[in-house]
């Protein structure tokens, strides 16, 4: 061995023995990377002919592992060795899973070696999880070998890092894992770059499931949950691309551009009209040219990130973005709607099954009289008390209120509540509106706010559905769901359906009038928050995120964890996952509406939850 090794060696062990993170340039262009000291290690010692693009990537989706190759000039055996050994007497064993690409177009996707006894469990962990991988176009599971060899487990083209009495000594295991490539064009021997980028994905998790077995039964190391044995440090274009996205999102305001500004005139003049001409309604000028936005957007190489999970949320964002963008693009035109759809979903039987259903057991001659109302000066000074409430938990919220004269009703844009100038509301719901407003959109505003990425704040896509789930039931939580506004979160759903179905306005205006009993003026609301821009779904969301929390709560599940930030429900894994590899905070604030007495109302939700034991 020559010096330089030894003095490598020497600096590397020093390192994880005190238990810092390391990250080692090795000859070549080789990398070792160990964030924490554990008892596993992910090789790839490239071969002679040179690395190729999805072995060479793999083990950098992981916490620890090593890339390089493995010549005389430039041996990295002898390094791997000491790693494993000394962290085996640390840990009480240790894990190389070496893998390498196969040159046999006729054997299986993997093929798992391995000679030790020991390492048998393992192995069949490691097969299980790779023959349950699910990728999109294949149609059956995929086949894992298991070859027990009497010989260590290497690459053809590289002697063996243990022999087995070194190994058996050292309670140190060996697998290998032989890969043939299916995700490679075999004429062109280009990659499939969207299956290569799922097959890592899944891959991933596969290795981190086998990993964690080991760590379980074999070690003294302590982890909980496999997904805590991921990557905790992330490289630095993470952070430039998150800061782009929120840079680019920020750039506009979606909802303040696709909503009218001339709502009440449009009314009169509708009113005026005997309710017979289609109102017109203006807008804010376009202060962005959406296709220069989406030049910039598509230029960020998210394809360089090596973490499958923050590469998806950011692809996912940026298709958001993109959508966003289409929508604007097409204001006022038959495209708006179409985007919105995408954007938005489209209203499932059973949704409109159940507002229709809504619609008739709120019976509008039942409902009560209004009583005291209060204007918009005295609902911001209610506003500000509910923001002091969550400034005492966590100081970087805006107490700021601002009462305009260019909104129609409440609004939290960008974690600020404005409040329209002509604005009434019954003191008796005023409370439970604010927990709406800012017990839910302004607190999962700043939740986000608190976390390392920008996007949990700007709103991962599709949050608006739980968003407003959670905000309707923290209405219900604090007494203050009426039956009115039961009927109109119901109706915004019909009303969605009616104009996909390719009604008219007017149509629409009198579907709630003459069949459903709403009054002129709440008809027209809510059918000009639907027909806004060029039709806008976004209203049905409400009246399905709450169905969706209620059975979110039925199962069992803590409430409290939708609150991280502007998240959808099915994102909750990916949560989980970034809480279990320390890359994501707990959340400073929690709402008035999870406190003594209203919280009371979730255990009743969990004995017989249902949306129609809501209505008075």
């Amino acid at each position: 061995m020559n010096i330089d090794i030894k003095k490598q060696i020497h600096r590397i062990l020093d390192k994880l023995k005190k238990g810092y993170p390391l990250h080692a340039d090795l000859p070549y262009g080789g990398k070792l990377h160990m964030e924490r000291p554990v008892p596993y290690l992910l090789v790839y010692r490239v071969p002679p002919h040179g690395e190729d693009s999805f072995t060479s990537t793999l083990g950098k989706t992981e916490s620890a592992y090593l890339v390089a190759p493995d010549t005389e000039e430039c041996p990295v055996t002898p390094i791997i060795r000491a790693i494993a050994s000394t962290m085996a007497d640390k840990f009480g064993g240790f894990l190389l899973l070496e893998v390498w690409l196969s040159d046999r177009v006729d054997s299986p996707p993997f093929t798992i070696h391995l000679s030790q006894k020991s390492a048998l469990a393992v192995a069949e962990k490691l097969q299980t999880e790779l023959q349950q991988i699910k990728l999109v176009h294949q149609t059956r599971a995929i086949e894992v070998g298991l070859d027990k060899g009497k010989k260590m487990p290497s690459p053809p083209y590289h002697h063996e890092l243990f022999n087995a009495e070194e190994a058996r000594k050292s309670e140190i295991i060996v697998i290998g894992l032989e890969i043939t490539p299916i995700y490679m064009n075999h004429t062109t021997g280009a990659p499939y770059p969207l299956f290569l980028r799922e097959l890592r994905e899944h891959f991933g998790k596969a290795l981190r499931k086998s990993f964690f077995e080991f760590v379980r039964m074999k070690t003294s190391y302590s982890a909980a949950h496999f997904e805590m044995l991921g990557m905790t440090e992330l490289d630095e274009v993470v952070w430039e691309i998150d800061g782009k996205l929120a840079e680019y999102s920020n750039q506009f305001d979606f909802l303040l551009l696709v909503t009218p500004i001339n709502t009440q005139e449009a009314w009169s003049s509708f009113a005026k009209s005997k309710y017979r001409k289609t109102p017109a309604f203006h807008y804010r000028p376009m202060p962005i040219d959406p296709e220069l936005i989406k030049r910039k957007l598509y230029n960020l190489r998210i394809e360089d990130i090596p973490d499958p999970t923050i590469a998806f949320l950011f692809r996912d964002k940026r298709k958001e973005i993109d959508r966003m963008l289409n929508m604007l693009s097409d204001r006022e035109k038959p495209d708006f709607l179409y985007s919105s759809q995408q954007l938005f979903g489209n209203i499932e039987e059973n949704l409109l099954e159940t507002a229709r259903a809504i619609l008739v057991a709120a019976d509008p001659n039942r409902l009560p009289l209004e009583k005291e109302m209060i204007g918009a000066k005295e609902f911001a000074a209610m506003a500000s008390v509910e923001l002091e409430y969550l400034k005492q938990q966590y100081d970087m919220v805006s107490t700021a209120v601002r009462v305009r004269d260019d909104v129609e009703g409440v609004m939290v844009s960008r974690g600020t509540l404005n409040i329209s100038s002509r604005y009434r509301i019954s003191r008796e719901r005023a409370f439970s509106l604010l927990q709406h407003e800012v017990g839910t959109h302004v607190a999962t505003y700043y939740n986000g706010m608190a976390q390392p990425f920008k996007l949990f704040y700007l709103g991962v896509p599709g949050y608006e559905q739980l968003q407003e789930g959670l905000a309707v039931l923290s209405e219900y939580m604090t007494g203050g769901l009426t039956n009115q506004r039961m009927r109109i979160l119901a109706a915004r759903v019909v009303v969605v359906h009616h104009m996909l179905a390719g009604n008219s306005f007017i149509d629409t205006f009198y579907l709630l009038t003459d069949k459903y009993g709403f009054k002129h003026e709440v008809a027209f609301q809510i059918t000009m928050r639907v027909y806004r821009g060029g039709g806008l779904t976004k209203d049905a969301v409400y009246l399905k995120g709450l169905l969706n929390v209620i059975e979110y709560i039925k199962e069992g599940n803590d409430i409290s964890k939708l609150l991280v930030g502007k998240i959808r429900q099915d994102y909750l894994p990916i949560i989980e996952e970034l809480m279990h590899r320390q890359l994501l905070k707990p959340s400073p604030l929690r709402p008035k509406f999870l406190e003594y007495p209203y919280i009371a109302k979730i255990d009743e939700i969990k004995k017989a939850g249902s949306v129609f034991k809501m209505i008075n």
